[in-house]
């Protein structure tokens, strides 16, 4: 039950990723520029957000969240082939399992969405898109612990 409840704050966590990095740093071209802006935060803040897939019980969570400390390890200003792959492979990944996923579909299908972002010619796409992914994933894991907790009594 306890697994659940840090679960729960992880995914409150990685809103609150998604939406305090760019106040405090700025808007960027892309979340993978804040590793250059603040080597430290950046890479222990990635960290921080995989750390709440590495505790989903699905196996099949266990690659993104791999795939995260990859980003954060890997940036992307000296390693950009690394980084990069990781970071297509980490949202493709997500937005697979979030489609295949019956109870909570919607929130690959949301996912989906946004794909079409990637290719305007708007110069922050790619932030613009992740700034709409991380907070589709962390409110797909939110509505699965809920889910969870529900079924245990506890909400």
């Amino acid at each position: 039950m306890n697994r659940l409840w840090l679960r729960f704050a992880l995914c409150i966590y990685a809103l609150l990723y998604a939406i305090c990095l760019p106040l405090m740093l700025g808007i960027e071209d892309s979340y993978s520029d804040y590793h250059e802006l603040n080597p430290i935060i950046f890479p222990l803040a990635t960290i921080g957000v995989s750390l709440g897939l590495w505790l989903h019980r699905s196996i099949e969570w266990k690659i993104p969240a791999a795939l995260l400390i990859i980003i954060a390890s890997f940036n992307v200003a000296d390693w950009p082939t690394i980084h990069n792959i990781a970071a297509v492979l980490f949202f493709m990944v997500s937005t697979w399992i979030m489609v295949t996923d019956k109870r909570f579909r919607i929130f690959g299908i949301l996912s989906l969405v946004a794909y079409p972002l990637l290719f305007t010619k708007v110069e922050e796409s790619l932030f613009l898109f992740e700034v709409m992914q991380i907070p589709i994933l962390a409110s797909y894991h939110v509505a699965r612990v809920l889910y969870l907790l529900k079924l245990k009594k506890k909400v």
